[in-house]
């Protein structure tokens, strides 16, 4: 089976650009009771490495994600006020990137100090199927099994000042053999600088 490999990266910075200059309300007072863009975040990603990664990638990534603030929807407020997110990390080694879309939950720890956890969907243009059937058995090295799948992060960081901060986050992209048989998986860890605006 083939698959849909982009490669060059840059594809897709300008479909993620597209969208967020076409698509995003302006980060401004009379944006009404709708989320509104408020947060820019941005770095750089070991490809493939954390503690669940089966490290059949390598190389390094660059992230870039926006962050809305929650609607004031009574709904939105019973769960929790989470914060919509959109964003990209793409491979410049010409390795597996991904768009990703989904909510975050963020806590003030003590003093400057924040957690955060994602959860949400992420579309990646990895292989899918291993044709070597002997590599996937003997390294489990068999593909993604599908183009969709769950994306879920754990984020530490520090306030630098008001409307800036500095953090590392781990995340994990995967299905569980929810959708497929295939179910490679792939982690990333870095550092991450954010801008609220």
């Amino acid at each position: 089976m083939t698959t849909w490999k982009i490669q060059n990266a840059r594809h897709l910075a300008a479909f993620l650009v597209c969208v967020l200059v076409g698509g995003l309300p302006p980060a401004t007072a009379d944006a009404g009771d709708g989320a509104r863009a408020d947060r820019l975040v941005g770095g750089f990603f070991l490809h493939d490495r954390g503690p669940a990664a089966d490290r059949h990638e390598d190389g390094f990534d660059l992230n870039l994600e926006v962050q809305f603030d929650g609607p004031e929807w009574a709904p939105w407020r019973w769960i929790g006020s989470p914060r919509p997110h959109v964003g990209a990390t793409l491979s410049l080694n010409g390795e597996t990137s991904l768009l990703y879309s989904g909510l975050t939950y963020e806590a003030n720890l003590v003093g400057r100090l924040f957690a955060a956890v994602h959860g949400g969907l992420a579309l990646h243009d990895g292989m899918l199927h291993q044709k070597d059937t002997e590599r996937c058995a003997a390294q489990s090295d068999c593909g993604f099994g599908s183009r969709v799948l769950f994306r879920g992060g754990l984020e530490f960081g520090v306030k630098i000042s008001e409307d800036k901060s500095v953090s590392l986050l781990w995340d994990h992209v995967s299905h569980g053999r929810l959708l497929a048989s295939e179910n490679e998986g792939i982690d990333h860890i870095g550092l991450r600088y954010g801008i609220d605006f």
